[in-house]
C-alpha cells in the first residue's frame, strides 16, 4: 500500500506483496528445526474444536467472532509471515520478512527482490538471508538491515530464550553484505561468540580471533539444583542450570578450564527464575499483556580467576555498579592467563536468588586446531538434508550450505556429530561444508554437492 508523505495517510488500496508457502520453502516450517507442515481445513477444524473443549464450557461463545480467524490461524502451523523490512541498495528493493515465529529455533528472515518498493517481488537465490538454528542462543528473525556510518551493512535480528514465556527473546547483531550478483546476505556463523568491530570497511566473513574455551569443562557452585531447565540453557558449557540459593550470602559459580589459557572475553548470562512477586504497575496490551518495569534495578557482581583454584586475583569488580545488565561482557584485548574463573553475585533485581544460564569464556588455546571433518550430506527430500560427521575431533562444528561452493552463506552449529536441516527451497541446488572447531582454531573442511 502506497503513503502520502506529506501525513502517511493510505493512498489506494492494500495489497499483497508476498505470501508464505511452506510447502515450497522449507524454512518457512514452523516447530523445532521446521518439524511440522501446514495442517489441512479438515486438521484445523479438529483443532479449534478441541482448543474451545480444553477452555471449558462456553468457551467458544464468549469469543469475539473477529477472534476466531485469529485463533484458527495460530492452530493452523501456517508460518507467521511478519515483521517487514525494506532496503534500497543499487536501484533494487530488497523486501526482507521474519518467518516460522519467535517461540522456535529457527526464527529467521528470508528476503524478496524487487525493481520498485511494491514490487513485483522475487525469491531470492539466498534464502533464508538471516538463520541462526544453533549455538548458544538461537533465533535470528524480525529484523532490520542498516548501514554504519563508515559503510558496513549490519543485521539486526532478534534471538530466543524461551525459557519463562514462548516470545521471550533478547537482540543480536551481525555482518551483512551484498554480494557481486546482488544476494543479501548474514554471516551467522559463530553468531554468539565476541566479534571485533573494526575501523573502515570489514570484512562480513572475518573469522573470530577468540574461541569457546568452556564447553564441556566442569564447574560447581555453592548451591545449585541439578537438571532444571538444563535441556533449554547453555549448551556450551555446563549442562546444568545453576541456582544460588540466597544472595545476601554473594553465592558463586565457578568455571575450571582444565588447564590455563589465555582468556580475552567471559560472557555472563543471568536467567529470570522463579520471580514471584505481585505485579507493581499496569499490565499493558490486548493479545499479549505486558508490564513494563519503570522502577531502576540494579546486577552486581565480581569475577575472579585463579591459575591454582586457591590463589585468586580480580578480573573485573562490578559490586558498585548502578547498570542492570543480564547478559554482560568482560573484555580482555591483551588477554589474562588463568585456569579458574569465579563469578560472584552480590545483587540483582527483585531479590531473586541468582540464576545463571551461562558462564561462556573465550581466548585461545595452544594445541592443535580439528583435523578435517569427513561427513556425509544426503538430501532426504525436497525440503530437508540429513548430515553426519563420520570422522571428526572437534569440540563442535559449523553445517555451511549455499547455492554454490562460493556462497555458503547458511549455517547451524552443533555439538553433537548430525543434524537435518530443514531449511531449503524445493527445486534448488545446493553445497555443502561442514568446518570443525575448539579451544585452539576453526578447521575448514572439504565442500560437496548435495544429492
Amino acid at each position: 500500500m502506497e503513503l502520502d508523505p506529506e501525513n502517511l495517510c493510505p493512498l489506494g488500496e492494500r495489497r499483497a506483496l508476498i505470501e508464505g508457502d511452506a510447502w515450497s520453502k522449507g524454512y518457512e516450517r514452523v516447530g523445532e528445526d521446521h518439524c511440522r507442515y501446514p495442517k489441512s481445513e479438515a486438521e484445523v477444524d479438529a483443532a479449534l474444536e478441541g482448543f474451545f473443549r480444553m477452555q471449558g464450557p462456553g468457551a467458544r461463545e464468549q469469543v469475539p467472532e473477529e477472534y476466531v480467524p485469529l485463533i484458527r490461524s495460530m492452530l493452523s502451523d501456517k508460518p507467521y509471515i511478519e515483521g517487514a523490512w525494506m532496503d534500497k541498495y543499487q536501484g533494487k528493493y530488497y523486501l526482507q520478512y521474519a518467518f516460522a515465529g519467535t517461540q522456535y529455533n529457527i526464527y529467521g528472515d528470508g528476503v524478496y527482490v524487487g525493481d520498485s518498493p511494491l514490487g513485483p517481488f522475487v525469491l531470492a537465490d539466498n534464502n533464508p538471508c538471516s538463520y541462526k538454528p544453533g549455538g548458544f542462543m538461537p533465533g535470528a528473525g524480525h529484523g532490520s538491515t542498516m548501514w554504519d556510518k563508515q559503510g558496513n551493512l549490519w543485521h539486526t535480528a532478534t534471538m530466543r530464550i524461551s525459557k519463562n514465556h514462548d516470545f521471550e527473546r533478547r537482540v543480536g547483531i551481525w555482518p551483512a553484505g551484498v554480494d557481486a550478483d546482488g544476494e543479501l546476505f548474514c554471516n551467522q556463523r559463530y553468531g554468539d561468540w565476541p566479534i571485533a568491530a573494526e575501523n573502515g570497511i570489514m570484512d562480513p566473513w572475518k573469522e573470530p580471533k577468540w574461541y569457546l574455551l568452556s564447553y564441556g569443562k566442569q564447574a560447581k557452585a555453592s548451591s545449585y539444583i541439578e537438571g532444571n531447565g538444563a535441556e533449554n540453557t547453555t549448551d556450551e558449557n555446563v549442562q546444568t542450570w545453576w541456582q544460588a540459593a540466597a544472595a545476601e550470602s554473594g553465592e558463586w559459580l565457578q568455571v575450571d578450564l582444565e588447564k590455563v589459557y589465555t582468556v580475552n572475553a567471559v560472557q555472563i548470562n543471568f536467567a529470570d527464575d522463579e520471580i514471584d512477586i505481585p505485579v507493581p504497575g499496569k499490565i499493558r496490551g490486548t493479545t499479549q499483556a505486558r508490564y513494563i518495569e519503570e522502577k531502576d534495578y540494579v546486577i552486581r557482581w565480581k569475577l575472579e580467576g585463579s591459575l591454582d583454584g586457591e590463589d585468586y586475583f580480580m578480573i573485573e569488580d562490578k559490586s558498585e555498579a548502578e547498570t542492570d545488565l543480564s547478559h554482560d561482557l568482560v573484555v580482555r584485548e591483551k588477554g589474562i592467563r588463568v585456569r579458574f574463573l569465579k563469578l560472584t553475585v552480590l545483587e540483582i533485581p527483585y531479590g531473586q536468588a541468582p540464576c545463571i544460564s551461562g558462564l561462556r569464556v573465550f581466548g585461545t588455546g595452544n594445541g592443535a586446531k580439528p583435523k578435517v571433518s569427513e561427513f556425509e550430506a544426503l538430501r532426504e527430500n525436497d525440503l530437508d538434508m540429513m548430515v553426519k560427521i563420520t570422522n571428526g575431533d572437534a569440540v563442535g562444528y559449523n553445517i555451511l550450505w549455499g547455492s554454490s561452493p562460493a556462497k555458503l552463506y547458511h549455517s547451524y552449529m552443533i555439538f553433537g556429530k548430525e543434524q537435518r536441516v530443514g531449511a531449503l527451497v524445493k527445486g534448488r541446488e545446493y553445497y555443502v561444508r561442514v568446518d570443525g572447531f575448539n579451544e585452539n582454531g576453526i578447521t575448514r573442511g572439504h565442500t560437496v554437492k548435495l544429492f
